[in-house]
């Protein structure tokens, strides 16, 4: 019993780390989506793509990922796909020069949440920015308080389990795929729905650090300053203010695309590893086999347009520094709603680093 305790609890901090970082395979453009999103008394935010009758609503609408989302003033307005910019292949990196006069130039570096070799063996000219740096910034500071934010989050407290949730077919359908990851059907059965989908959108984990860890890594033992741009509680809000019924549906269209997913990654390493941006982009758009899902296109908008929009605002204050280096997704670069085209329209000059 202790031993099968023991393998209980490394597993689920297996697990933990594991959707501690955002699943990159998320941050997709899925079409023409039309959001609403209303605060209510208690200060929380709520998205819906129909808004309540009662409640004063923005509304919002784009192309997430690579198109811009603004709110609308009204049925007229719209900026819908007025730039593709960083959506074709070959037509920018991973790895950027971020530059403002009167200012040191700090870098920014695009990610993918991936333990392979090709990714994690850094390019010199990586190291080399990195290891000058004043500063490294990543998304989010996995440290204790992380890991006990999504720990204490991550399972059903209220007397559910998934079962009862998925039904018996669904769920019997999760504890056969999960247990190729390792997974106990007595793990899986305390999960919540939104954290096997985030499970299964990422490869198998192998034990070893992801990129992103890599860098922080180093960056720890050269003594560098470490910073997150979000916080736990901030990445725990996107999934757990999903509707249940969201979860299960976004749950049911990750396992319809199971066997389609390590041919594309495969195709996402080969992207990252000619840093081709674009390329990649075009890639995760292959992901939305559903974009006529609603609860994909709510997902997205809080998944990535809002949070690239907190991300780009939080990163100003470390270049205005200087000499910061700075890692997110890579997929958080891309298109008008990107980091890269929202930090040049604040008045920094960005060059791919070839």
């Amino acid at each position: 019993m202790f031993c099968e305790r023991r393998r209980l609890d490394k597993t689920l901090a297996g697990l933990v780390a594991l959707v501690l970082i955002t699943p990159a395979l998320f941050n997709v453009p899925v079409g023409h989506a039309e959001i609403y999103r209303w605060q209510d008394q208690q200060g929380h935010w709520h998205f819906s793509d129909s808004p309540p009758s009662d409640i004063e609503t923005e509304r919002f609408t784009g192309v997430s990922g690579t198109g811009a989302v603004q709110p609308i003033a009204n049925e007229t307005e719209t900026s819908v796909g007025q730039s593709q910019s960083l959506t074709t292949a070959g037509e920018a990196g991973v790895f950027w020069r971020v530059a403002k006069p009167g200012l040191q130039p700090s870098h920014l570096l695009g990610t993918i949440h991936s333990t392979d070799a090709r990714v994690i063996r850094l390019r010199p000219d990586v190291q080399t920015a990195l290891d000058a740096a004043d500063r490294f910034v990543m998304e989010m500071i996995m440290d204790t308080n992380a890991l006990l934010a999504f720990g204490t989050s991550i399972m059903l407290t209220d007397g559910s389990d998934l079962e009862t949730l998925l039904g018996p077919g669904l769920f019997n359908r999760v504890v056969s795929v999960t247990a190729g990851y390792g997974f106990p059907e007595m793990a899986v059965r305390q999960l919540k729905p939104w954290v096997v989908m985030a499970m299964l959108s990422m490869p198998k984990p192998t034990g070893e650090p992801i990129l992103d860890m890599v860098l922080y890594q180093r960056a720890q033992s050269r003594g560098k300053a470490t910073s997150g741009l979000e916080s736990a509680q901030e990445q725990l809000a996107v999934f757990e203010g999903l509707p249940l019924d969201d979860q299960v549906e976004l749950l049911k269209m990750t396992l319809d695309q199971l066997p389609s997913l390590p041919e594309l990654f495969e195709a996402l390493l080969q992207a990252y590893q000619a840093d081709d941006l674009g390329r990649i982009a075009t890639l995760a758009n292959q992901y939305k086999t559903r974009p006529d899902l609603q609860s994909l296109k709510r997902f997205m908008f809080r998944l990535n347009d809002e949070r690239n929009r907190r991300m780009v605002q939080r990163t100003i204050p470390y270049l205005e520094s200087g000499n910061a280096f700075i890692a997110v997704g890579a997929l958080h670069l891309a298109g008008p709603a990107g980091l890269v085209s929202l930090l040049r329209e604040r008045g920094y000059t960005l060059t791919p680093v070839r």
